[in-house]
């Protein structure tokens, strides 16, 4: 006696292929222009309907600190430099279309993946993530910027008496030692990259040359 998944596939029946869910949504130009038309309306809103969460929210956190920097300064009594007014009010145009520019070439670079995805016949992989869309996102480093930004822009919106003293102080001073801990820091990770993508390019070599001896 043949059980029943025999006499299925003595009648012929072929078993079931699971098929893959592709990528379906609107069309690549329009989703292209539609990232733009965000981008331009609401600087970073393009680069959060792409699905890159962190970089639109860096976005809007750059460019509401620079306009609260220049309310403030522009509004203390305090005296200042004009060049440093001027250098935050050209930060707003520069940040808004490399805003612009950068949603665009997201849009091109996620839409070039998704051709490329689709041609081989593998599942797209879109810039959205299912769930928890910062869960890609290692470290606290972006939940401590998002906190000191916050704080900062209180402080030019409550302007305490001792905001400005700081200023007037120790601003100078401040914004060196600043700079000096970004480019160290930029250094070390840049330097970590380096080595990393080194050890593993001599990984590869080293195992193709295994494999060409076991060939041999």
């Amino acid at each position: 006696m043949r059980t029943a998944p025999e006499q299925r596939t003595a009648r012929g029946n072929k078993p079931r292929k699971i098929r893959v869910k592709r990528y379906r949504g609107m069309r690549g130009r329009q989703r292209k222009l539609f990232a733009l038309l965000l981008a331009a309306l609401i600087p970073g809103m393009g680069h959060i309907y792409l699905g890159m969460y962190r970089r639109g929210i860096t976005f809007i956190m750059l460019l509401l600190l620079d306009i609260s920097a220049l309310l403030y300064f522009s509004s203390i009594g305090m005296q200042i430099n004009v060049p440093l007014l001027v250098v935050l009010g050209l930060l707003i145009p520069v940040g808004y279309f490399y805003n612009v520019y950068d949603a665009l070439q997201s849009a091109e670079v996620i839409l070039s993946h998704k051709r490329r995805s689709e041609s081989v016949g593998a599942p797209v992989i879109d810039g959205k993530r299912r769930g928890n869309p910062f869960r890609g996102e290692r470290g606290a480093a972006f939940g401590i910027t998002l906190v000191g930004s916050g704080a900062l822009l209180i402080l030019f919106h409550t302007k305490p008496p001792w905001l400005q003293s700081v200023i007037r102080d120790y601003g100078t001073e401040a914004s060196a030692v600043v700079l000096i801990a970004a480019g160290a820091w930029v250094a070390v990770r840049e330097a970590t990259r380096h080595r990393k993508s080194k050890r593993s390019f001599h990984g590869r070599g080293a195992s193709s040359q295994e494999d060409k001896h076991l060939k041999l």
